[in-house]
C-alpha cells in the first residue's frame, strides 16, 4: 500500500468512527498520523494504544 492511500485509509476509519459519534484524544490523534505518514506500523501503534489505557 502506498503512503498516500494509507493516509487516505487512516483519515476515512478516523472520520467513520467520529460520525458515530467517537471522540479521539489529541494523543491518539497524533498516533494516527504517524502511521499514516509511515512512521510507525499498526503493530506499534497497538503497543502504543495499550500503554494509554
Amino acid at each position: 500500500m502506498t503512503n498516500n492511500n494509507l493516509k487516505k485509509n487512516v483519515i476515512s476509519a478516523i472520520k467513520s468512527c467520529e460520525l458515530e459519534g467517537f471522540v479521539y484524544t489529541k494523543e491518539e490523534k497524533q498516533v494516527f498520523n504517524r502511521i499514516a505518514s509511515g512512521e510507525i506500523t499498526v503493530d506499534e501503534a497497538r503497543k502504543i494504544f495499550k500503554r494509554m489505557s
